[in-house]
């Protein structure tokens, strides 16, 4: 997963990292930089159509069925997480006059 604002898309060198990150003005006192970090985990669900018609002729709601297949997710093998390192967004500088 590699979102738009990701570390490898921002910068190309560590270089333009430094010099980007000092711009946003985001290492803090003690000279260290703190990156957004993004962990995902991915897994699949299963339901057959001939069970969601049941359910719809029972009468469930989306808001029904979202629950009872949060009820599986203990059931699901998970894939390794995959990481996504952000670029730290510069902070907005508003003028007062």
């Amino acid at each position: 997963m590699i979102s738009k604002n990701n570390i490898t898309r921002s910068a190309k060198t560590l270089k333009q990292l430094i010099s980007r990150c000092e711009s946003y003005g985001e290492f803090g006192e003690d000279g260290s930089l703190r990156l957004p970090v993004e962990k995902t985990e991915c897994s699949f669900v299963s339901i057959s159509k001939e069970k969601l018609k049941e359910y719809e002729s029972n009468g469930m709601t989306i808001l029904d069925l979202h629950q009872k297949l949060e009820e599986q997710m203990d059931d699901c093998e998970w894939s390794d997480a995959s990481l996504d390192i952000q670029m730290p967004k510069p902070r907005l500088r508003t003028k007062i006059f």
